[in-house]
């Protein structure tokens, strides 16, 4: 589970790298207005809207033949790293032009979507227990971390002298080691995971898998809903923090301490929040972790004058935002067994799309929302900004992401797939397993106040004695389905 996680490592630095950077990158390196690098992360936002719906489709395809998560990950690898280091060699080309701006980020989207699709789906075989599967979310965020600090202390410094010295030939440099060590961890995350006998294993569930996953089933709905968050509204402090240090603040030297700071506190993070899961559910622990970082988001708003208090409260906001980031994914592996015994299809690939759809469009459709109203507002690149743009500036860093956890805060109440309840599930769904049973979806919804009367796929109102005896059974079962 340690190895599989590691592949967070590489995936974090092409991905929230670019994330991070690249609005930054195409205004004050390329030239470009506000309204315009908005526009382009549109483009980019309509790709995000296809490429993980058409990966999916692919991983399924090929599943279907045998070739497993591992296969396509190590297939896909080596091209992805390429598209990276293309789009951060672009200034150095003199690659201005919009048409050619766009097709870059819609190649590296594209081709991030063939191997962020089968490996977030790999997580869900690589345990069925709800406690594992939040270890695991745990030892990602871990990686992902680590990887959060090379971009702090090393591409976003880089894109800031870059932006002031013209020194582009060395943002290239940087972004071909980068797209090179992505490619050497995946690599090494598919060889040292697992022997690939999950994935065989699991090509006769693929023939159940699809991308046309129930829109309408409660539980469904309100991962939406938490993927919308998440890539919506919380990343938007570490979107804006360029623009808030060098503008707002004043200070372009405290971005780099502060990109730190912020990943410090997620180190301090998954070391309080992981052991946390095998105690809490996991939907509960993660409405404490957005509660913290609203905190830090108002802690930071009062002490903008106080840049040494900022480090103190970016850490906080980061300590949050383990929580934020880490544990919808040990939430939406248990949603797959839940959506499997209501639904009678395992929809692993299919939710995970979802999923990374949802919460990848979002955020490119936030980065395009951050560029058009810098624009609306007035913003100019390397310029004295006025006051209107300072506040909009916070408003979209820190007033955005306080919406955004509070209405998490709200959502997760209405969640109930904790431990007990998926311990349940899982000893459900490994009865039917053995004995072809049809799957019972009363107490399955998992979201609060949804069970109500029992009900049968056939449609019956009343459970049948057998299926009432089978769930008294699995009242006492949980320990027997436990990694």
């Amino acid at each position: 589970m340690f190895a599989y996680s590691s592949g967070n490592f590489g995936k974090a630095i092409v991905f929230a790298g670019a994330d991070m950077t690249i609005l930054f990158l195409l205004t004050d390196l390329l030239g470009l207005t506000a309204i315009a690098a908005g526009s382009l992360m549109m483009v980019a936002l309509a790709g995000d809207l296809v490429f993980d719906l058409v990966a999916a489709a692919l991983v399924i395809r090929l599943r279907r033949k045998g070739r497993g998560y591992r296969w396509l990950v190590a297939t896909g690898t080596v091209p992805c790293g390429m598209a990276f280091a293309l789009l951060y060699a672009m200034p150095a080309c003199g690659m201005r032009e919009g048409w050619l701006l766009a097709a870059a980020m819609l190649i590296f989207r594209g081709a991030y979507a063939v191997i962020d699709v089968p490996h977030n789906a790999l997580m869900a075989q690589m345990t069925t227990d709800s406690r594992a599967r939040g270890r695991v979310s745990g030892y990602r965020l871990l990686f992902s971390t680590a990887s959060s600090l090379c971009v702090a202390l090393v591409l976003t410094p880089l894109v800031q002298h870059a932006a002031r010295s013209r020194a582009f030939d060395a943002l290239a440099l940087t972004g071909l080691v980068a797209g090179a060590l992505f490619a050497l961890t995946m690599i090494l995350c598919v060889l040292t995971s697992g022997s690939g006998a999950r994935d065989r294993i699991s090509t006769a569930a693929a023939a159940e898998d699809g991308i046309g996953v129930p829109l309408r089933d409660p539980l469904v709905i309100g991962m939406g809903l938490l993927a919308l968050v998440t890539g919506f509204a919380m990343p938007t402090f570490g979107r804006m923090i360029l623009y808030m240090g060098t503008y707002v603040v004043d200070r372009p030297d405290m971005v780099a301490p502060l990109l730190l700071a912020v990943t410090c506190g997620q180190f301090a993070g998954v070391l309080f929040w992981t052991p946390l899961t095998a105690r809490l559910d996991q939907a509960r622990v993660l409405a404490i972790g957005h509660g913290v970082s609203a905190v830090g988001f108002v802690l930071f708003a009062l002490f903008l004058r106080q840049p040494q208090a900022l480090l103190a409260c970016a850490a906080v906001i980061g300590f949050g935002l383990a929580s934020v980031f880490m544990l919808p994914w040990g939430l939406l592996a248990n949603a797959v067994d839940f959506v499997a015994l209501r639904h009678g299809r395992r929809l692993e690939t299919g939710l995970f799309a979802f999923y990374l759809v949802t919460v990848k469009a979002s955020g490119a459709a936030a980065t395009a929302l951050i560029g058009w109203a810098l624009g609306w507002l007035g913003y100019m690149p390397g310029a004295s900004q006025s006051t209107t743009v300072e506040t909009g500036m916070l408003a979209l860093g820190l007033g955005l992401p306080l919406v955004g956890a509070l209405s998490t805060i709200v959502l997760l109440q209405r969640f109930d797939i904790g431990h007990a309840r998926h311990a349940r599930v899982r000893a459900a769904l490994d009865r039917k397993a053995q004995s072809g049973a049809e799957p019972v979806s009363g107490l399955n919804r998992g979201l609060a106040k949804s069970s109500g009367e029992g009900s049968t796929l056939a449609g019956g109102d009343a459970l049948s004695v057998q299926a009432r005896q089978s769930m008294s059974r699995s009242i006492v079962a949980p320990a027997a389905v436990r990694s």
